[in-house]
């Protein structure tokens, strides 16, 4: 109760004010790797810090399609720079549809912005929608990294989604959340995967992370053999083999993550016990966190090695 009062009347109209007036400035760099798509990537001083702690991947970027289609809507301390962004371009003007791959407030943070500029409809799976649209109260750290989202009106995506000149697959790929999806336009072979890739050997995460499902959906996105590959924290690659080498190589982690997760667990024992079994001890961070990681250690457990290894062992079969 405390937490929430010290939410409500502390925090939460800094945050607005921020959201508006951000301290430290905000800059996009804005590219187009192929014809008909606009990355747009916002970022400044301490996210670029925070994002090469982190693993060196961006934070959240958005893509434009065909001037129509916007995929994802950031952070919401970037409002004012996306806004800045999108109204230079022209496309306040000319987006008909937004969509968020998941939930995660790196993802959706603008989306009553882009409601209050264009009026069009925000897309989601349906069982992202509750989390857009009644969204929980996040780790403090999410807070100060993301900033607050506001709740905003969904609806639940159909099978196609269509600009002036493409036509995307809409697909379900759980595995990093409930509800995540990724768009595949057939033609261009172009896969836009949101947090599917996010990084080869990333091993801490949140505890809607699924390891089976994740490596199901990685699966299912290389039968598609797309030739292009749009990450939604900035990493493209280009060429049919050098995505099925990335797609291959976030798997086969995956894969591995899970068999020596199966021979620590060869008893019942605490998931403590399992983390440092599969991880070992390498060090000063593993000996304070045991062996859950540094992101562990500073984001108090939410974000850690053990929800991986726990989606693992819920799906595995008792002998």
């Amino acid at each position: 109760m405390v937490q929430q009062w010290l939410r409500r009347l502390c925090w939460r109209p800094f945050a607005m004010q921020s959201r508006n007036q951000p301290y430290v400035p905000f800059h996009a760099t804005v590219t187009q790797p192929v014809a008909g798509v606009t990355c747009i990537q916002i970022n400044n001083r301490i996210t670029r810090c925070l994002s090469h702690l982190g693993g060196g991947y961006d934070f959240a970027v958005c893509y434009l399609i065909d001037q129509s289609l916007l995929i994802d809507t950031g952070f919401s301390w970037a409002r004012q720079c996306l806004r800045q962004v999108l109204e230079q371009l022209g496309a306040d003007q000319t987006i008909t549809t937004v969509i968020n791959t998941h939930y995660h407030e790196d993802h959706t943070g603008n989306n009553d912005l882009l409601y209050e500029l264009t009026g069009a409809p925000i897309m989601a799976h349906p069982l992202a929608i509750p989390e857009i649209r009644f969204p929980s109260n996040v780790a403090w750290y999410r807070d100060m990294l993301f900033g607050p989202s506001n709740p905003t009106n969904v609806m639940a995506i159909p099978a196609y989604i269509d600009t002036p000149h493409f036509r995307f697959e809409v697909h379900h790929m759980p595995g990093h959340c409930p509800g995540h999806l990724c768009l595949f336009e057939p033609q261009q072979r172009w896969l836009f995967s949101g947090d599917l890739y996010l990084a080869a050997d990333m091993d801490s995460q949140l505890a809607d992370a699924d390891g089976p499902l994740w490596i199901a959906s990685l699966e299912r996105a290389m039968a598609l053999c797309p030739s292009a590959l749009f990450d939604a924290h900035g990493t493209i690659v280009i060429g049919q083999d050098e995505v099925r080498q990335v797609l291959e190589r976030k798997r086969d982690f995956l894969i591995d993550l899970r068999e020596r997760t199966y021979a620590a667990a060869e008893y019942a024992q605490p998931i403590e016990v399992i983390t440092q079994r599969v991880f070992g001890r390498n060090g000063l961070v593993d000996d304070l966190s045991l062996s859950d990681g540094w992101l562990s250690l500073v984001t108090g457990s939410d974000f850690s090695r053990s929800h991986l290894l726990k989606s693992f062992l819920r799906d595995r079969r008792a002998p």
